[in-house]
């Protein structure tokens, strides 16, 4: 009988392991049918449009685990790019909520949750989302960003300075850029105020983060002037030629001016001969016009116009020509058709944009340094081509 027994016992077990198995694969399977229907009836309300009661099934069926992460963040983006951000932003409190969710993952939630709250204007809540992140690998830099947006949306300046240890570790040229028009903003507020030692200190701070920022030398130079010091200006406007040759057409005027305090004209023109060969400005080029009349004469003026012009047509230039054309040693030549196209020149170039942003494509008649699009700063320079310079 104990041998029978002891013969039974393989297949007692045999029989225990496959009804044990037959059982996981049934409540496997009663598993995905319940998945299978409560993804189905989220579809449901999705495609009913009852977009809310589709979240609450979507997210109650597609149980967080590594492989459908990727479909949370789809639905939520989906929801944030239609401009749905309350559905956007349950999605993603979800996700942060979730204890078992890997870093990374988890990391992409908070990033993407921030990313909601700004695109729905609660800067509060976002800087928070954002500032735990500041020490991750994978969205130090981005969280990073997205602060600086923030303290530039609130023009909260000294938030944005109080980030630079960090800004600089990272060491990234756009974090840098931003930072170092945060220094301008606050020493534009300091010249308002005439605080000069403070504005100079300001915007040493800018160069040294962006060594290219021609904003901060345009406000030294202004800063010089006001303080009657014309050749520290006029090295701070020959320094934003080699910064951005595109933006110094418009500090021209400016520079010709401290040159003249200087009584130093000789060198300005030569600096605008310069200019005017390595760009082919048409600002450079009416400006090196009046030193060639005024040394040669009309003619040659006239002369090096035409030559320039068939070298680079533009309408500024043209304008110019038209001008010198209407006028001689003599006085006003009487020219009723010069007198026309002239006028309709006039009205042309009043209505054209004369700056573009280099990055978002922008036009402005007037000059901003944060761009009014894209936001991005010291992108905003003067056209360039046959209807600008």
């Amino acid at each position: 009988m104990i041998e029978l027994l002891f013969l039974l016992l393989p297949v007692a077990m045999a029989y225990g392991w496959f009804m044990g198995r037959n059982s996981i694969k049934q409540n496997q399977q009663t598993a995905k049918q319940d998945l299978s229907i409560k993804y189905s009836t989220g579809l449901n309300y999705l495609l009913s449009n009852q977009q809310d009661k589709a979240i609450d099934s979507l997210l109650d069926a597609l149980k967080v685990e590594d492989d459908s992460v990727e479909a949370h963040f789809a639905m939520a983006n989906l929801f944030r790019k239609r401009g749905e951000l309350d559905r956007a932003l349950k999605v993603h409190e979800h996700l942060v909520r979730l204890n078992h969710l890997p870093t990374k993952d988890k990391q992409q939630a908070v990033f993407e949750l921030g990313k909601d709250f700004l695109s729905a204007g609660l800067y509060d809540r976002a800087e928070t989302m954002f500032t735990k992140l500041l020490k991750s690998k994978d969205y130090g830099v981005k969280s990073l960003s997205y602060l600086l947006k923030i303290f530039q949306s609130t023009k909260d300046w000294q938030h944005g300075i109080d980030r630079k240890k960090l800004i600089v570790k990272y060491k990234d040229k756009r974090l840098l850029h931003t930072l170092a028009n945060f220094y301008c903003e606050l020493a534009t507020t300091a010249f308002e105020q005439d605080q000069f030692i403070e504005v100079i200190e300001l915007l040493e701070q800018a160069l040294l983060l962006d060594p290219n920022s021609c904003r901060a030398n345009w406000l030294m130079a202004k800063i010089y002037e006001s303080h009657q010091q014309c050749e520290l200006a006029a090295k701070c406007y020959q320094a934003i030629y080699h910064q951005d040759n595109e933006f110094f057409p418009d500090v021209i005027d400016q520079m010709l001016a401290c040159y003249t305090r200087l009584d130093a004209l000789e060198e300005f023109y030569s600096f605008i001969k310069m200019v005017y060969d390595e760009t082919a400005s048409s600002g450079a080029l009416i400006c090196y016009l009046s030193y060639v009349e005024q040394k040669h004469g009309k003619k040659k003026a006239l002369e090096f116009i035409v030559s320039a012009l068939k070298r680079r047509p533009t309408i500024r230039g043209f304008e110019h020509f038209v001008n010198m054309q209407m006028t001689s040693t003599d006085g006003p030549v009487s020219n009723t058709g010069l007198d026309l196209i002239k006028e309709l020149i006039s009205e042309y170039l009043k209505i054209k944009h004369r700056y573009s942003c280099r990055t978002c494509g922008f036009n402005s008649q007037i000059h901003y340094w944060s761009c009014p699009s894209c936001h991005e700063w010291e992108q905003l320079k003067p056209i360039r081509g046959l209807e600008g310079e």
